[in-house]
């Protein structure tokens, strides 16, 4: 059989478009890692946290930036963000300035934010509940889950949304993928948590401070939280900074937090994480 050469010269091309869209993408990211460097920044870790996740207002709010690959990879993006990028991008850019880190130190820190263990390994790999993700982000002495500390009471909920909802995730129609997943939901739920009460959050805000990490756990079924965000102090109150898909873009929040989590009825109380010195 004779070669396409029309089809392997059209495969050839599109490779290279795609590369070059691809580098150019990188390049811009770069860029943007370079300038967030340079940003003026001191205080404690969360300070840092906080005044990353400011140089962040008015980015495009982007759904589920982290899905759709056919192989599990790093997603890198300052022009899109989630709630939950938002905060782990804020996180990695504090520590590489904290740690005078290059831009492939804050990828490696970015997947270990992300990965259990610190390493891809497929979907599973990622950390996809935010239970787990406090959990292992504490494990490796990065932050510190202090909702019992400001008034948290034990959360009794079994966790199970994505297993039970494989139809919401294209990955999971492996069932090897599945199984793996359904035993990280497993060992989600035999480990103890905490959370505040949306009722009891006003009293808890003068103990939160900037920086500190939050999440909003959820009145849907076998889910563990709908959204996430980071803390802002103005006087006593405490502020949300969060990638807002109402507000389509990250916002600080106009309400109060204990106003603002009232106002969302899937939204039943809030855990909380604070960044560690290290």
């Amino acid at each position: 059989m004779k070669p396409n050469f029309a089809l392997l010269s059209f495969l050839a091309f599109s490779f290279i478009i795609f590369w070059s869209i691809d580098t150019t993408a990188q390049s811009a990211t770069q860029r943007i890692f370079s300038q967030k460097m340079d940003l003026p920044g001191n205080g404690d870790l969360g300070t840092q946290v906080l005044r990353m996740a400011e140089s962040f207002l008015g980015t495009p709010y982007v759904a589920s930036t982290l899905e759709g690959n056919p192989t599990e990879k790093l997603i890198c993006k300052f022009d899109g963000l989630d709630c939950t990028t938002l905060v782990e991008s804020s996180i990695a850019l504090a520590i590489s300035k904290n740690e005078n880190l290059n831009y492939e130190g804050y990828k490696t820190e970015l997947t270990k934010i992300r990965y259990r263990d610190g390493v891809i390994d497929g979907y599973p790999s990622r950390l996809h509940y935010v239970l787990d993700w406090m959990y292992e982000n504490e494990k490796r002495g990065r932050l510190e889950d202090i909702t019992s500390k400001v008034g948290g009471i034990p959360f009794k909920k079994e966790i199970n949304f994505m297993s039970t909802h494989a139809n919401f995730y294209p990955a999971l129609d492996n069932t090897e993928v599945w199984e793996k997943v359904k035993e990280q939901e497993n060992i989600i739920n035999s480990r103890e948590h905490s959370y505040i009460p949306k009722a009891a959050l006003q009293k808890a805000e003068p103990m939160l401070r900037d920086g500190d990490i939050v999440a909003f756990t959820s009145s849907v079924e076998g889910l563990d939280c709908n959204h996430m965000g980071i803390i802002t102090k103005i006087g006593s109150r405490a502020y949300l900074l969060h990638a807002s898909l109402a507000g389509k873009k990250v916002i600080l929040s106009t309400l109060p937090l204990a106003e603002y989590v009232a106002s969302v009825p899937k939204h039943t109380g809030m855990i909380v994480a604070r960044m560690t010195e290290q």
